[in-house]
């Protein structure tokens, strides 16, 4: 299953979203996160903070809506992909 972080960008204040996998029970960390954004913009050594870690897509597509404007376009229009 996948596991979705929101990182800040330190420059920019920009909110993107990390897609990785939830770790297994009694891991040191929840879950992975990949070391781009879905857009492939922000490098993970580009943040400054978590607005969330580990959420699956149903909970970071609420959190994302909560958020707003802020939040990247094109890793939010991810979420909402259809694919045929």
């Amino acid at each position: 299953m996948e596991a979705y972080t929101l990182k800040q960008h330190k420059s920019t204040g920009e909110l993107h979203l990390f897609v990785g996998r939830f770790n297994p029970p009694k891991s040191d960390f929840k879950c992975t996160s990949s070391s781009l954004s879905i857009c492939e913009k922000m490098s993970k050594s580009d943040s400054k903070s978590n607005e969330f870690t580990c959420l699956t897509e149903d909970e970071a597509r609420v959190k994302c809506a909560e958020i707003g404007r802020s939040v990247c376009g094109i890793c939010v229009s991810n979420l909402y992909a259809t694919y045929r």
